[in-house]
């Protein structure tokens, strides 16, 4: 029997779950002068050595319980930065609703079923 030639093939895209993309709201301009429209958060390149950092951050700054809780808002920035590699002053320069976006997508990361 002779396949059908015409017959079209379905592509399958398959998300990775530790990649989130925010597209952002209100694009803001970074340090470096270049202007952000999304930011892109890679949850999978994050290690133990990056959360015991983190810890270590908060812990010279003066946050005596220093990686306390994933609820903790300053945790949750640190964690964003990271898995964005956009330095933490920029993330601040986020508007509200766009910052509430990326800090929350890094605290629901570790909740994720």
């Amino acid at each position: 029997m002779k396949e059908n030639q015409n017959e079209v093939k379905e592509e399958v895209v398959v998300e990775n779950p530790n990649i989130k993309v925010v597209t952002l709201t209100s694009p803001i301009k970074k340090d470096d002068g270049t202007f952000l429209n999304e930011i892109k958060l890679d949850y999978g390149k994050l290690t133990g050595a990056d959360m015991m950092q983190i810890d270590e951050e908060m812990k010279v700054e003066g946050h005596a319980a220093g990686f306390d809780s994933i609820y903790n808002q300053q945790v949750c920035l640190r964690l964003a930065s990271k898995a964005s590699g956009i330095l933490i002053d920029d993330l601040l320069r986020l508007g509200v609703s766009d910052f509430a976006e990326v800090t929350f997508s890094a605290r629901n990361f570790f909740f994720r079923s």
